[in-house]
């Protein structure tokens, strides 16, 4: 495992992170050559610096909260921000959506640096860098705030609703995860998609599980 420090913030990646990085960069070692090396470790390096700093707007936003501590750890689907913090639900609200307002902010930036310096036919690294980069940092800051326990947004959802109502931010989970990733797999062919959607519906039913034994 991978340990080091960031901005004061203990920073640990698991071995299956870097699984996860070489699953989606295979296409870019599947077209082979030089080029498609430099652009596997183009994405690794992308993914590595985005979650990271997607994690980093969590830590911040926690601190701005008085939490004295936060620890960043990267593993086999993305990472999440721990330690210990007491916060009110609006508090909560902006904890959560801050990590996914870091990563459009880079979006943004990425975006403008492709308007002023458009691709040129034959840059094919810069093309697919600036591509990559939009996918990363707003793709996946959408896909985050989608209301699905326990990405972002169903951590939004799920302080909006409140603890009376967790049942219900359960259910929309498992229901938004179960048809997002049938149309992963049957539409988009995306067996990674099955799996990371499939895993967030069983995670969601294991936890309405949990809170069905809480009334029995």
């Amino acid at each position: 495992m991978l340990q080091f420090q960031l901005f004061g913030y203990p920073v640990k990646v698991e071995w299956f992170f870097w699984i996860l990085c070489l699953v989606l960069g295979m296409r870019y070692l599947d077209a082979g050559g030089s080029v498609g090396i430099s652009l596997f470790l183009i994405c690794t390096v992308s993914v590595f610096c985005s979650i990271i700093w997607h994690e980093l707007g969590h830590a911040w936003a926690r601190k701005k909260y008085g939490a004295e501590y936060s620890e960043i750890v990267l593993h086999g689907f993305g990472g999440l921000c721990v330690g210990p913090g007491s916060f009110t639900r609006k508090q909560s609200i902006v904890i959560s959506a801050a990590g996914p307002l870091a990563n459009l902010a880079v979006g943004g930036v990425v975006w403008l640096v492709k308007e002023a310096y458009p691709p040129q036919p034959g840059h094919l690294v810069y093309h697919e860098t600036i591509d990559l980069l939009l996918w990363i940092n707003v793709g996946w800051a959408i896909f985050n705030l989608l209301p699905l326990y326990p990405l972002d947004g169903g951590q939004i959802f799920a302080s909006v609703a409140g603890p009376r109502n967790f049942r219900t931010v359960l259910w929309v989970g498992i229901i938004l995860a179960v048809v997002l990733a049938l149309y992963s797999y049957l539409v988009r062919g995306s067996l990674f998609g099955l799996i990371l959607l499939g895993m967030l519906a069983w995670g969601n039913w294991q936890r309405l599980q949990g809170q069905r034994s809480q009334f029995l």
